[in-house]
C-alpha cells in the first residue's frame, strides 16, 4: 500500500482552537491530512469540501453538538468515522451507549492521549483499506 492511500483526510472539530490545532498538528505530522474546525457548522461546511475519512469531533458544542455532527456525517458520509470526545461526566455515560449503537462512532473522554486519537484514525485506515480490498457484490 503506497504512502498515498494510507493517508486519511480527518476533520478535527473542537470549539476550543488550541486543542483542535493541537490535534491536527498531531495528525499532520503522522502524514494525514488533518483539517481543524471550531465549531460543527463550520465542520460540516468543510466535510462538503473535503470529504474526509474520518473526524474527531468535540461533543459540548454549541449551538450544534457533536453529536448532531456524527448524525450529519452518518447521513450524508457514511463511510467516515466519527471518534466523540468530550471532558464533560455526562457525556461518558452517553459515549458508552453510542459504542454499542454504531461501529462508525466511538469515544473518548477528555483529555485524548495523542496515542489514542492515531490508534482511533490507524482503524479507520484499516477499516478504509478492508473495504477497498472488498471483492464489490
Amino acid at each position: 500500500m503506497s504512502e498515498k492511500s494510507e493517508s486519511l483526510r480527518v476533520l478535527v472539530v473542537d470549539d476550543d482552537i488550541r486543542v483542535a490545532d493541537s490535534m491536527a498538528r498531531i495528525l499532520a505530522a503522522s502524514g494525514h491530512e488533518a483539517t481543524p474546525a471550531y465549531s460543527a457548522e463550520a465542520a460540516i461546511k468543510m466535510a462538503a469540501r473535503i470529504s474526509p475519512h474520518a473526524v474527531i469531533s468535540d461533543i459540548v458544542m454549541g449551538p450544534v453538538s457533536g453529536i448532531e455532527l456524527a448524525n450529519h456525517m452518518r447521513e450524508h458520509f457514511p463511510q467516515c468515522r466519527v471518534l466523540l470526545i468530550s471532558g464533560h461526566a455526562s457525556a461518558s455515560d452517553f459515549g458508552q451507549k453510542i459504542l454499542s449503537r454504531s461501529s462508525c462512532l466511538q469515544f473518548a473522554a477528555k483529555p485524548v492521549e495523542p496515542n489514542r486519537i492515531l490508534e482511533f484514525v490507524a482503524s479507520c485506515r484499516e477499516a478504509r483499506s478492508a473495504m477497498e480490498a472488498a471483492p464489490e457484490s
